[in-house]
């Protein structure tokens, strides 16, 4: 898949993506291009991109992460990642 395929190409997107998610996640609105599957800590996270209607994996190696359905490091899937790992942390959620 290339960057161009979906609207999330740069790690800004991501983040921009993520705090409309929680805003409509708080809203229960379903504007957000992003939807939360699965959040597994330090393993992966299973995303849904409204943009390629299409799941997303990004997995943490050594705690980076890395996007396979993009093969990079710095897309908006990987953004959004990290934003979701740090809302987990800061608020000490676990998902098993």
């Amino acid at each position: 898949m290339s960057d161009n395929d979906s609207e999330l190409d740069t790690l800004d997107h991501g983040t921009m993506e993520f705090m409309r998610w929680l805003v409509c996640k708080d809203t229960n609105s379903g504007n957000s291009l992003i939807t939360v599957k699965d959040y597994f800590d330090n393993k992966y996270v299973i995303l849904y991109d409204n943009s390629i209607m299409n799941n997303v994996i990004v997995s943490y190696r050594d705690g980076l992460p890395l996007c396979v359905t993009c093969n990079t490091d710095d897309c908006g899937h990987v953004g959004f990642a990290i934003c979701l790992k740090q809302n987990y942390d800061r608020d000490d959620h676990f998902v098993i």
